[in-house]
């Protein structure tokens, strides 16, 4: 059923149709009597179907009204009309009517005519949403489009088209292609074929060449990829062709870009594959490094010598790393100095001159030394920075490390290699060599130290024995002048006794013998209190002389006047003895910086011991001799009547503190004492045995350097 609006003056005939239509099952929406009614009533109730009568009156025909209502609001007409004449039909066939119903008319035209009509406008609405489809999607496309007929003339373009050609649709269409789609080479400017015509030429899909530049209206240029087709009809013939293209100049930014990252990926892979490389190398030199040492240390466990460890460092570096040459150079404590200690000679350098014992002063390349002496490397240093000697082995092909020795206080020297044909040093081998080199001395100076330690252990040992001794011999020597004093004390009293009994009791011989034994008894027992006193004195000496060798204070010493009162003192005790005193010195002799108080013990107590053991005329000296650096005193008696053991003791004195002398000698806590005060005036004291001959010598540093007085 179809609704369907009746346009008709007559009002018998519009009852009529009114019926039939109802009659086939149709409604009738209204009847309008005028072209102006027909087109208001059409555009408020939507007919499907508009029955129009051409001749109406008013100013709006039928073919008027039906004209408007087809065109613009899509409703089809199917004309009523009792006129055929050739002008009315060339009227009516403009507006595109569906059919022709001659008044009057039978139902049954009637009724196929109104099927008809609605079919084909239901195919035609199909047909226009499908074209208007098809319009929108090639104006929706990103990719630019162009038609053009069987002649090359524009038919469409997208709103993309008119974007890339800078001409608008309504300036394109009828252009022909050249004009709208001007194609060069990129590189050569030269014009190229029209695609879109070569494809409708052809009969087959055309594209562009690479390159290809599109030069706009506007003055632009784009880079173009592009593909253009014929359009054929049903039966295959070429109707028109079709153009799709793009603006490739983004795509080529965007490749561009893929490129540049692609080209940076691939160069950060082969960075990080060359850091895994240099990372394996580095693993491997630290390991090979690490064995190095390892070496070494094997190899040196037995030694103690430097020298024999830097040589045993040079000869595992040089073999391991492939060196040409290597060599060893020391400083002196004052880092004057440099000197060459010790080398290594590669495969083929045999006929290089040693290098061993050449020095450098080290102020004379103080550039190249400062580094050294901040623990860094040297590696293929500037020629104008090296020593001279070391520039000497340097050519066009050769590369040269140093790096510094040190211990655990100070950088104490340097290594260095020298190589041919390799490739640079890294700064990580240089810095694997000098842990090797420092490593090897550090575990030296260590080995060295335990073997002072132990050293120190058996000497610790020893003085526990001396102590010992020294504890057994010191009450033997507390006891024995206390005994002797006490039996010189009871004979006192028995003497005192009897010489208190009556007079005529006593003879007189007896009297003055008693008076006798009491003499001798009283000097026995001065004596021994006399020795008593001189060991307990010299036991808080020794006692009391560590707190005061802190707090010498030394001043220049004139020795000329300095011997002169010794001699003098000692010249009537010598005298006494029946002995012969004599001293010798220089006329100039150069002033002694040391503590007065202190030297003039030392040597007190030297000529007191050696008046003791010489005998009469036996002869004593004390000569003095001065060297750049150090004064020496030599204190020699002779005659001394001693066994060898008793000698052996007084040289033991000296070097392990023994105290416990001779009793004949009576003088080890006396020599232990002055061991001590030798040392606190940083000096040093031996002994000197000859068959029937001792000498004391003791030497003392001009001006001392250890101790800021």
């Amino acid at each position: 059923m179809a609704k369907i609006l009746v346009v008709e003056d007559e009002s018998v005939v519009a009852w009529h149709v009114q019926e039939t239509l109802q009659k086939l099952g149709h409604e009738v929406v209204k009847i309008a009597t005028t072209g102006r009614d027909a087109i208001l009533i059409t555009a408020q109730t939507k007919p499907h179907l508009v029955l129009m009568d051409i001749c109406l009156q008013g100013d709006i025909d039928g073919i008027a009204a039906a004209k408007t209502i087809y065109f613009e609001l899509d409703v089809p007409v199917v004309y009523l009309t009792a006129h055929a004449d050739e002008q009315t039909l060339q009227r009516a066939t403009e507006t595109s009517p569906f059919g022709y119903l001659v008044k009057p008319f039978q139902e049954a035209d009637l009724h196929s005519t109104i099927k008809i009509t609605l079919q084909r406008h239901q195919l035609e609405k199909a047909l226009k949403e499908t074209q208007q489809w098809y319009a929108t999607t090639l104006i929706s496309i990103g990719d630019a489009t162009i038609a053009t007929d069987i002649d090359g003339f524009v038919t469409f373009m997208n709103p993309t088209a008119e974007i890339l050609t800078g001409w608008n649709q309504e300036q394109a269409l009828g252009a022909f292609i050249t004009q709208v789609l001007d194609f060069v080479d990129e590189e050569t400017r030269e014009p190229i074929e029209n695609p879109l015509l070569a494809a409708m030429c052809r009969g087959d899909t055309m594209t562009l060449p690479d390159g290809s530049m599109l030069c706009a209206r506007d003055g632009a240029e784009h880079l173009i990829g592009d593909s253009a087709s014929p359009i054929r009809n049903r039966d295959g013939q070429i109707t028109g062709g079709v153009m799709v293209f793009q603006d490739l100049s983004s795509r080529r930014c965007i490749d561009t870009k893929l490129q540049q990252q692609n080209d940076w990926l691939e160069h950060n892979q082969d960075q990080l594959t060359l850091q895994l490389h240099q990372r394996t190398e580095q693993l491997q030199q630290a390991i090979s490094c690490t064995q190095v040492l390892q070496r070494v240390l094997e190899q040196s466990r037995e030694t103690g010598d430097r020298l024999q460890v830097l040589q045993l460092t040079l000869k595992e570096l040089g073999q391991t790393l492939e060196a040409d040459y290597c060599w060893a150079t020391l400083h002196d404590e004052a880092y004057e100095i440099a000197t060459i200690v010790c080398e290594h000679r590669g495969q083929g350098v045999e006929a290089l001159d040693s290098l061993v014992g050449n020095q450098i002063k080290l102020e004379d390349f103080s550039r190249f030394y400062l580094r050294l002496f901040q623990r860094d490397c040297w590696v293929d240093p500037s020629p104008d920075l090296l020593p001279l000697i070391y520039r000497s082995l340097l050519d066009s092909t050769t590369q040269i490390l140093i790096c510094p020795i040190e211990d655990e206080r100070r950088v104490i020297g340097e290594v260095g290699i020298l190589i041919q044909g390799k490739p640079i040093w890294s700064r990580l081998q240089a810095e694997l060599v000098a842990q090797v080199v420092s490593q090897a001395m550090m575990v030296l100076g260590q080995a060295q130290l335990d073997r002072v330690i132990q050293t120190q252990v058996g000497e610790l040992q020893c003085l526990n024995s001396v102590k010992d001794d020294f504890l057994c011999s010191l009450s033997h020597e507390l006891q024995t002048p206390l005994t002797n004093m006490r039996m010189a004390v009871e004979m006192l009293q028995c003497i005192v006794m009897a010489l208190k009994q009556p007079e005529s009791q006593q003879p007189a011989q007896s009297t003055e013998l008693l008076w006798d034994k009491l003499e001798q008894y009283f000097q026995i027992l001065q004596e021994e209190w006399q020795e008593e006193f001189e060991l307990i004195n010299n036991l808080l000496k020794m006692s009391s002389s560590r707190a005061l060798v802190s707090t010498l204070l030394f001043s220049e010493i004139s020795l000329q006047t300095l011997l002169l009162q010794m001699v003098d003192r000692f010249k009537e005790d010598a005298l006494s003895r029946q002995q012969v005193l004599t001293w010798n010195a220089a006329i100039e002799m150069p002033l002694l910086r040391s503590h007065l108080p202190t030297l003039e013990q030392i040597l007190t107590e030297l000529l007191t011991d050696a008046l003791k053991l010489t005998p009469a005329n036996g002869q004593i000296g004390l000569h003095v001799q001065a060297t750049a650096n150090d004064i020496i005193f030599v204190i020699r008696n002779t005659g001394a009547d001693l066994k060898v053991s008793e000698q052996e003791q007084i040289v033991q004195s000296f070097s392990t503190f023994n105290a416990a002398i001779c009793e004949s000698r009576g003088s080890g806590l006396g020599l232990a004492l002055v061991e001590k005060l030798v040392r606190s005036l940083e000096g040093s004291i031996r002994v000197e045995r000859q068959p029937g001959e001792m000498a004391f010598i003791m030497t003392l540093p001009i001006v001392p350097t250890s101790k800021t007085r």
